[in-house]
Order: structure tokens, then C-alpha cells, then sequence
């Protein structure tokens, strides 16, 4: 038994195909055998391409930008600038709860590795349209 299938779908008939000729056949033949399966539907997740465009994107903006009068890493400009576009595309997560050890905390965001293929794409426009508005000059 294969522990996973993925079938990327662009249209209508190819996806009619995928389940009628792969995936029903597989999936009955388990259930026969008594497995539980589960299955999942979710859009496609970002290209590596986008990953490294915005990226690059985001240390651009650290060398450039400062944020309290202070220069950041890109890690930490990443966090901020995930939390602002997810405030304005309306996407939940951001909390900011108490440390395990009660004496610090920890802010929980809505991080880029669960990008889908949109976000990813909306995400990039955003960075270009922050730093237009910052006076960030991007290289690319």
C-alpha cells in the first residue's frame, strides 16, 4: 500500500480521468482490504519560484528599510511583513500568548510554508507594493 497519492489537476477532464482511472481503482481496492483511507482536497501549494522570488524579496527590504528606528534581519522582516499581509488579505492566526516559562511571549502567526499557490502570488504583489510605498528599490 502506498502511504500517499497526490494527482495535480489544471481542468475539468483530466480530473475525471485521475479519479475514474487511478485513484477510485486504488482507493476501492483498499477499502476492500479493510483500510480506513481519508482524502484530501486542498489547491495547490506555492512553486519553489515564488518561494525564492519573495524571498529575495524580503532580504531587499532588510538592507533597505528600518522599523522602530532600527535595522532587522530578514527573518524578523519576514514575520513582520507576513503579519501585515495576512491583516490585509483578512487571514486569521496571529496571537500573542504567554511563553511556557510565563516570563516572555510568543507571537503565533500564519507562516509561509502553508502558502497555496495565490497566496504565494498576492504575497509577491504585496512585498512590491510595500516597498513602492517605503522607498524600497528592488533589484529584480
Amino acid at each position: 500500500m502506498t502511504d500517499r497519492m497526490t494527482i495535480q489537476c489544471w481542468e475539468p477532464v483530466q480530473a475525471h480521468k485521475a479519479m475514474t482511472e487511478q485513484l477510485w481503482p486504488q482507493l476501492k481496492s483498499l477499502l476492500m482490504a479493510g483500510h480506513k483511507m481519508v482524502i484530501e482536497l486542498r489547491p495547490k501549494s506555492k512553486s519553489r519560484d515564488q518561494e525564492q522570488k519573495y524571498h529575495a524579496m524580503i532580504g531587499e527590504i532588510a538592507e533597505q528599510a528600518k522599523h522602530l528606528g532600527a535595522t532587522w534581519d530578514a527573518e524578523s522582516w519576514k514575520r513582520l511583513l507576513v503579519n501585515k499581509f495576512c491583516k490585509e488579505i483578512g487571514v486569521s492566526g496571529g496571537q500573542i500568548i504567554p511563553n511556557l516559562d510565563g516570563d516572555g511571549i510568543v507571537q503565533l502567526d500564519f507562516q509561509t510554508r502553508k502558502f497555496t499557490i495565490d497566496q504565494a502570488s498576492q504575497f509577491v504583489e504585496f512585498l512590491l507594493a510595500w516597498g513602492v510605498n517605503n522607498g524600497i528599490v528592488f533589484k529584480q
